[in-house]
C-alpha cells in the first residue's frame, strides 16, 4: 500500500466516523429542540386560558375536569413542569453545545472530502496533504 492510499484510507475512516457522530448527534439535537418548544408553548398556553379568561375559563374548565383540587393550581403545576422542562432541554443544548460541534463537524467533514478529490486525483502533494488532513483533525476532537 502506498502512502497515498494510506493517507486516502485514514480520511475515508475518518469520514465514516464523522457521518457516524452527524447520524448520533443530529436526531439528538433536533429532539432537544423540538421537546424546548413544545415545552415551552405548551406552559404558555396553560397559562395563557387563566390570564386571559380569568375566572370565566376556571369556571368552565371546572365544568369539564374535576380533579378534587382547583383546576387553576393544576394549570399552574403542569405549566411549571412544562416550563422547567424547556429550560433544562436549553441547558442541554447550551452545555453540550450540539450546534456548533455539528457545524464543526459537517464543515470539517466537507475538507476531508475535499482533500480525498484532491488525492484521488493526484492535485496535492503528500506531505501537504497530510499537514492539511493533521490540521482539520484539530477542529473536531469531539469526534472519536
Amino acid at each position: 500500500m502506498s502512502d497515498t492510499e494510506a493517507l486516502l484510507e485514514k480520511i475515508r475512516s475518518k469520514r465514516r466516523e464523522v457521518a457516524e457522530y452527524l447520524k448520533k448527534s443530529e436526531p439528538r439535537q433536533s429532539r432537544l429542540i423540538t421537546t424546548s418548544i413544545v415545552a415551552g408553548a405548551l406552559a404558555a398556553a396553560l397559562t395563557a386560558g387563566p390570564g386571559v379568561g380569568g375566572s370565566g375559563f376556571i369556571e368552565a374548565a371546572k365544568g369539564v375536569v374535576s380533579f378534587g383540587i382547583p383546576v387553576w393550581q393544576v394549570l399552574c403545576l403542569l405549566a411549571t413542569m412544562l416550563s422547567m422542562a424547556a429550560v433544562i432541554t436549553n441547558g442541554l443544548l447550551k452545555t453540550r453545545d450540539l450546534t456548533s460541534k455539528i457545524a464543526q463537524v459537517r464543515g470539517c467533514d466537507a475538507k476531508l472530502e475535499g482533500l480525498e478529490t484532491m488525492l484521488e486525483l493526484d492535485q496535492i502533494e503528500l506531505q501537504q496533504a497530510a499537514s492539511l488532513y493533521t490540521q482539520y483533525l484539530t477542529e473536531i476532537p469531539h469526534v472519536r
